[in-house]
């Protein structure tokens, strides 16, 4: 690979990294294995501070079961199940796609708990 292509990748992905990460793996909570797959966006924070909160989670994860694969995209996929809009009172979106329905109303309960708006995915 040519410095300009390595260069460009670098460049890429360092865009990416402060509009939207990925979350996917396998949680063990108690004695069930939970997967999930679970994407925030980017709505004003600064990217390294977003950065550093993608890693945090995946790091929280890690203590739960593997690692979860951390993905950084230009967005989050389409079709989630829900949208925290505004997580923990933040300019952060928190995207979910494989939650069971007790699982996803915990969550919206969590979302709203903390200052965000709960959004059903379409």
């Amino acid at each position: 690979m040519g410095a300009m292509a390595v260069l460009l990748s670098v460049t890429v992905a360092g865009w990416a990294a402060d509009k939207a990460c990925l979350l996917e793996g396998k949680l063990v909570v108690g004695s069930q294995v939970l997967e999930i797959k679970d994407c925030m966006a980017n709505a004003g924070v600064d990217a390294a501070r977003f950065a550093d909160t993608c890693k945090a989670i995946a790091d929280i994860g890690a203590g739960m079961g593997a690692p979860p694969k951390l993905t950084y995209l230009p967005a989050c996929p389409a079709a989630p199940q829900a949208v925290c809009e505004g997580m923990m009172g933040q300019p952060v979106h928190a995207y979910y796609y494989k939650r069971g329905a007790a699982d996803l109303e915990d969550t919206k309960s969590g979302c709203m708990a903390q200052g965000g708006k709960w959004r059903p995915g379409k």
